[in-house]
This record gives C-alpha cells, structure tokens and sequence, in this order.
C-alpha cells in the first residue's frame, strides 16, 4: 500500500532524471577523453612558426616544428 502513495511522486521524478542519466551515459561513451595531451603551443627554435605540443620535435633543449628545423 506504501508503495501505490509513493508511486505518483516517483514517476515525475524518473521522468525528469531518466533524460539526464542517459545524455550522460551516452556522452562518456562517445566522447573519446584525451586527458594525455594538452593544448599547448610552442614556438620553433629556428623558423618562430607555432606548433602544437604533440608534434614538436626536442632537440639538445630547443623545440622544433620539423625534422628540416631540428637538423639545421
């Protein structure tokens, strides 16, 4: 009998937070989280042109944009 005089609030409730858990489910499955990389730039040491961390090239404590760069 508690449970038909509880039903009535619970279906709002379900109804209002079924939308969100499911947005969430969905976007930690389909949004590939990158937490490794940041979103850092870095300046060439030879040509001053901007290059995104993930492709510098560090060489003898310099960073370069390239593989002509660094050998120059």
């Amino acid at each position: 009998m508690v449970f038909l005089k509880i039903l009535p609030l619970l279906i709002p409730l379900l109804i209002f937070l079924l939308p969100i858990l499911v947005r969430t489910y969905l976007k930690s499955k389909l949004i590939k989280k990158n937490n490794n990389k940041n979103e850092l730039m870095f300046i060439c040491a030879k040509c001053g042109t901007y290059a995104h961390e993930s492709i510098i090239i560090k060489k003898k404590g310099q960073n370069y944009c390239s593989k002509e760069c660094a050998s120059s």
